[in-house]
């Protein structure tokens, strides 16, 4: 008896695990393709779009500070290579920033990113994905302007992801570090490291027909290294900080919208740094599969 209930356990159990893998139903979240579904807003990765997809964006960021403001613009695009990797390009710029009484504008550094999804789990109703995402920088931007524009030297990221998606609810987080190197006369600007989560709920009753509508929420955290200027550490550099940001996305088969405001919730910074008072960020693709 024992050994007939043993072997039904290891039947019942080989079959559990090698049970397939299910498609979510289009339903809720799922109810869009894989290169316009919901995505973070300010953290990094989750750009998985799926294979041969094209999604170009115009992406932008405004930040205000007390004793100054920055105004970002950039063009980016993501092409996924295969369902489990992708390639981003992002080429930002400075429409203008504000120091003090010192302004500045101009191209910010390049990056291109790679993105490889290392495991992924569906059933009917929710995923799982795990992912490692890395990237290059560029150094087109500028150091010696104030305010800088740039790094003024490659920098280099590594970091991972894991989201959890339902046909209502959607939840990730993303640590990682951006590794940055010396350029002319020993500047070196701090490496940081990032520590982000968030969640959203699609909402049923405010999805326009053929759309889906979520309220997001973001934490992005950034704890960075003081700089060295032509060799001696800086002071007023570097430090912890915390944004909390609020957003709305809406996404079709074909478009992507994403609006939010951000404030920050910890600045913990060294010396004396302008702190910033908010920061709003904004997001339109277009979903291309061929």
């Amino acid at each position: 008896m024992q050994k007939r209930f043993l072997a039904l356990m290891l039947c019942t159990t080989g079959f559990l695990f090698s049970a397939e893998e299910t498609e979510p139903l289009p339903i809720g979240n799922f109810s869009v393709p894989a290169v316009t579904q919901i995505a973070p807003l300010i953290s990094f990765g989750q750009l998985l779009i799926g294979k041969h997809a094209l999604l170009p964006q115009l992406v932008g960021s405004y930040t205000q500070a007390h004793h100054g403001y920055s105004n970002i613009l950039g063009p980016n695009v993501i092409y996924g290579i295969r369902d489990n990797f992708s390639v981003f390009l992002s080429a930002p710029f400075n429409l203008k920033s504000r120091s003090g009484s010192s302004h500045s504008s101009g191209i910010e550094d390049m990056v291109l990113q790679l993105e490889y999804g290392y495991f992924s789990r569906s059933r009917e109703d929710y995923s799982l994905q795990g992912s490692i995402v890395t990237n290059v920088q560029f150094p087109t931007g500028s150091s010696r302007k104030n305010p800088s524009t740039g790094n003024g030297s490659f920098s280099y990221f590594l970091g991972t992801t894991f989201a959890y998606l339902s046909q209502n609810w959607y939840a990730f987080a993303s640590p990682g570090v951006n590794l940055t190197t010396t350029h002319h006369h020993g500047t070196k600007f701090g490496n940081s490291y990032l520590y982000q989560w968030g969640f959203a709920r699609y909402i049923k009753q405010l999805s326009p027909p053929g759309w889906i509508f979520d309220l997001m929420i973001e934490f992005d955290g950034t704890y960075a290294e003081k700089d060295k200027i032509h060799g001696k550490v800086d002071p007023d550099s570097g430090g912890n900080t915390i944004f909390v940001t609020p957003s709305i996305w809406m996404s079709s088969k074909r478009f992507v919208l994403q609006w939010g405001i951000g404030f920050p919730i910890v600045q913990d910074l060294n010396g004396k740094q302008d702190k910033a008072l908010y920061q709003i960020a904004y997001n339109f693709g277009v979903g291309f599969q061929f």
